[in-house]
C-alpha cells in the first residue's frame, strides 16, 4: 500500500538508486569479508575508497543543484514572476529532495555556482573523490568574496599546487584559501572589521539555573582573552586543579569581571601578528595572520602594529611609497603587539633548537605559531601540546624539526602501537604519519605567508642577504668536480 502510494507521487525518470544497488552489488560480498573479518588496514583502506566514492556522488549532487537553480530561473523568467529574485524557489527544492532543512541552502547554491561556472580545476578534484563535499565547500566559501576573474586565478593556482589542502582540515583549508582572497577583498574587509568592532556588546540571558553570557569583541581584545584563558586553564589543570578547563575559564572570566578596575589588569595582551615586512612598511596586499584567530587584512594588520587608525584616504598603490612620517613614530607605540617577521624573499620563519627534553617556553611558543592547527591530517584542533614527532625515548632531539603542535587527543593517539612518524622535510616543515602499516600521510606546516608554499627560486631576489646566503651555501656544500 505504501509503497504503491510512493510510486504515485515519483516522476516518471528512472530511479537512479536501482543503478547505484547494481554498482554496489559486485562489492557488496568483499564488503561484507571485509566487515566481519577483515584486519585494521583493510577496514581503513575501505572506509578511505568508500569516502572517495560518497564524494563523487556529492559532486554530481552539486552539479545537479546548479542544473535545477538554472531551470527554476529559466521557470520564473518564463511566467513573469520573482524578477527581483529569480532563484527563489531553488534552495527549498534541493533541501527536500536531501531531506534537509532549507536553512544555508541558498548560500550552498552559490557555491555549486561557482563550482560549475569558475573553478574547473576543483571540480574536477570533486568529481574523482580527492575532496570531500565539506573539503569542497570549505574551499568554495570564500571566494564567494571575489569576482569570477579571481576565482578562476585561484583555481588556476591550485592546478599548478595540487597538493596546497593535503591532510588539512576543513578550517585549515578555509584560512589558505581566505589568505588568498584577501589580497583583493582586503580594503572592503578592513572596513567590515572596523565596523564589526564599532557593533560590541555583552548580553546576559537568564538560564535555567544559570545564566547565559553572549557578545562580541574587538579582533584583538577577544583574541587576547581567548588565548589567556586556554593557556591559564592549561596550566591550571597541570598543576593538579579538579576542574575542568571549561570551569576553569568560566571562573577565571567571572574573577575577572567582578575584579573592578585595578591599576594593572590580571589580562595581559600577549598576540602575535606575523606578516613581511612589505606588508608592513610599503603597502602590499598580503594578509598577515593574527595568532589566535587567522588571516586579517594588510591594512588592519598595519593600524595593530601602529597602535592607532592610519588615515588612508589614499589606496593601496598611493601607499606603495616611502611611508609618511607620523606612521613611522607611530610603528613602536604598540609594543605589546609582537610583530613575528618572515626571512626576507621566503615563507619560512627562524628557527630555534634545545638540549633539553622538555621544550622551552620560546621554542614552544615558536612551534605553536607555526603549526596553527593540530598537526594530525585533517583534525581541526588548536595546537594546545608541543610533541616529538620522533620521541624522545626513541633518540628524537628537542628541536624544531622534530617538533609539532597537537591537540590532547591526537597527542595520545600516536602513541598508540604501530603508529609511525618521522620528519619527512625541514623547511617547509612535513612530517610522514604512518597510522598503519599500509596507510600513510603528509602533514606539512602552512606557509607563514601566502597561500602555498611557493618554490625557492621564485622568491629570491638578487640582494645582499640572498648573495650573502648563496655564498655561504657554495662554500659548505661539497665539490663534485673541478671548478668551472
Amino acid at each position: 500500500m505504501l509503497e504503491a502510494m510512493a510510486q504515485r507521487h515519483r516522476s516518471t525518470i528512472e530511479s537512479l538508486h536501482q543503478e547505484s544497488r547494481d554498482l554496489v552489488a559486485s562489492l557488496e560480498g568483499k564488503l561484507a569479508w571485509i566487515e566481519n573479518h577483515g584486519s585494521k588496514e583493510e577496514c581503513a583502506q575501505a572506509i578511505e575508497e568508500l569516502d572517495a566514492l560518497e564524494a563523487s556522488y556529492r559532486f554530481h549532487q552539486a552539479m545537479l543543484s546548479h542544473q535545477l537553480e538554472k531551470e527554476v530561473v529559466r521557470h520564473n523568467e518564463y511566467l513573469g514572476i520573482n524578477l527581483n529574485d529569480s532563484t527563489r524557489g531553488a534552495a527549498s527544492l534541493v533541501a527536500l529532495s536531501r531531506r534537509r532543512s532549507p536553512d544555508g541552502f541558498r548560500s550552498y547554491l552559490v557555491k555549486c555556482r561557482i563550482l560549475a561556472e569558475d573553478t574547473p580545476y576543483l571540480a574536477e578534484r570533486f568529481a574523482l573523490g580527492e575532496l570531500t563535499e565539506s573539503q569542497a565547500m570549505a574551499i568554495l566559501g570564500p571566494l564567494r568574496d571575489v569576482n569570477a576573474e579571481q576565482r578562476q586565478e585561484f583555481d588556476r593556482l591550485f592546478s599548478q599546487n595540487p597538493d596546497m589542502f593535503e591532510s588539512q582540515g576543513t578550517k585549515q583549508i578555509s584560512e589558505t584559501v581566505q589568505c588568498f582572497t584577501l589580497k583583493y577583498a582586503s580594503d572592503e574587509q578592513c572596513k567590515k572589521t572596523k565596523k564589526a568592532e564599532e557593533g560590541r556588546y555583552v548580553k546576559f540571558r537568564r538560564g535555567e539555573n544559570c545564566i547565559h553570557i553572549s557578545g562580541r569583541l574587538p579582533v584583538i581584545a577577544g583574541t587576547a582573552m581567548q588565548m589567556h584563558l586556554r593557556q591559564e586553564s592549561f596550566r591550571i589543570v597541570k598543576s593538579g586543579d579538579s576542574r575542568t578547563r571549561e570551569q576553569i575559564k568560566a571562573d577565571l572570566l567571572t574573577t575577572y569581571m567582578l575584579a573592578g578596575q585595578p591599576e594593572k589588569m590580571p589580562l595581559k595582551l600577549n598576540v602575535g601578528l606575523i606578516m613581511t615586512d612589505k606588508t608592513l612598511f610599503v603597502g602590499e596586499r598580503e594578509p598577515a595572520y593574527l595568532e589566535g584567530y587567522g588571516f586579517v587584512p594588510s591594512q588592519f594588520a598595519r593600524e595593530l602594529v601602529a597602535g592607532d587608525s592610519i588615515d588612508t584616504a589614499q589606496n593601496f598603490q598611493d601607499l606603495e611609497g616611502p611611508p609618511l612620517e607620523d606612521y613611522i613614530k607611530r610603528l613602536e607605540t604598540f609594543p605589546e603587539l609582537q610583530r613575528i617577521y618572515t626571512a626576507p624573499g621566503d615563507t619560512e620563519l627562524v628557527a630555534m633548537d634545545s638540549k633539553s627534553r622538555v621544550f622551552p617556553d620560546g621554542l614552544r611558543r615558536f612551534v605553536r605559531i607555526r603549526d596553527r592547527h593540530c598537526r594530525t591530517p585533517f583534525c581541526n584542533g588548536l595546537v594546545d601540546e608541543i610533541d616529538h614527532v620522533v620521541q624522545h625515548y626513541l633518540g628524537g632531539p628537542t628541536d624544531v624539526e622534530n617538533a609539532a603542535g597537537r591537540c590532547p587527543s591526537c597527542n595520545k593517539a600516536k602513541e598508540s602501537p604501530g603508529w609511525v612518524e618521522v620528519v619527512a622535510l625541514k623547511g617547509p616543515h612535513a612530517i610522514r604519519i604512518s597510522p598503519l602499516t599500509t596507510l600513510s600521510y603528509v602533514s606539512k606546516a602552512p606557509p607563514a605567508t601566502g597561500a602555498v608554499h611557493r618554490t625557492f627560486p621564485q622568491l629570491m631576489h638578487q640582494s645582499k642577504w640572498v648573495q650573502g646566503f648563496k655564498h655561504s651555501l657554495q662554500q659548505d656544500s661539497p665539490r663534485c668536480g673541478p671548478d668551472p
